[in-house]
């Protein structure tokens, strides 16, 4: 079924459940494994489709142009063609890991990561360009008194910790998505982020036997133990194999 979110953009569920994690390489639902018919998936396709046009995010030529005439090109954004990494984790080994080592109400504690000003600054820059993020003069002239991270920033540094400490190559697939992002608290240069992993629930799929989810609930600490991030995330995590 197609339904519109409080943002007014179309969404996709599935029929049996109402769940709105939709497997597109297997066809089915996340949740239940029913699989959603594919004229729900082309519905869902042309509803987006317009509501993009609507909002002006469908075709280049909704983007300003540069110049004037037949030959304006669309503006671009221009970025570096590889981007250097200015984040600080020790690195450690990755510990094996598989579906059934994820045990409800076991918590995680993945380290920490110190937040430097020219990395706010940089990935501002590049992802984020608002003042707050990217000025340093212009951001202590704001509410915040000074240079304050993205909260993408944020979610990538968690992300760093999440991927080396939490989830292993060998078993770790896809996340379908996250729910109830929450940014409380800014992020500040010189600021040290701990990350903690509570498992909430881990259920194995209902249509593959080889795998599960793993829903657990992220929070991100400074080091006054403030929380600055929190998130609910899933992650489909193969099960041990019969002879591992």
């Amino acid at each position: 079924m197609i339904f519109d979110n409080p943002a007014g953009a179309p969404e996709l569920a599935c029929n049996a459940c109402g769940c709105r994690w939709f497997d597109r390489m297997t066809g089915a639902c996340y949740e239940c494994g029913e699989p959603v018919p594919p004229e729900d998936v082309q519905a869902f396709h042309a509803a987006l489709a317009a509501y993009q046009a609507r909002r002006g995010l469908a075709v280049a030529e909704a983007v300003p142009a540069v110049g004037t005439g037949a030959a304006a090109a669309p503006a671009a954004v221009l970025v570096p063609a590889v981007v250097r990494p200015y984040i600080h984790v020790e690195e450690s080994a990755m510990e094996e890991r598989w579906f059934e080592d994820y045990h409800p109400g076991s918590v995680h504690e993945l380290g920490s990561v110190e937040v430097d000003a020219d990395e706010i600054v940089h990935f501002g820059r590049l992802w984020d360009p608002q003042p707050m993020h990217t000025d340093a003069e212009a951001a202590a002239r704001s509410p915040f008194g000074g240079l304050i991270a993205s909260g993408w920033h944020t979610a990538g540094l968690m992300m760093r910790l999440y991927a080396q400490r939490y989830l292993s190559p060998v078993s770790s697939i896809a996340s379908p998505g996250m729910e109830e992002l929450r940014w409380p608290q800014a992020v500040r240069p010189g600021d040290r982020l701990s990350v903690r992993v509570t498992v909430l629930d881990a259920r194995p799929s209902a249509s593959r036997p080889d795998r599960g989810i793993v829903r657990s609930l992220v929070e991100v600490r400074n080091q006054n133990g403030e929380l600055v991030m929190t998130m609910r995330a899933a992650n489909m995590i193969l099960r041990r194999p019969a002879d591992g």
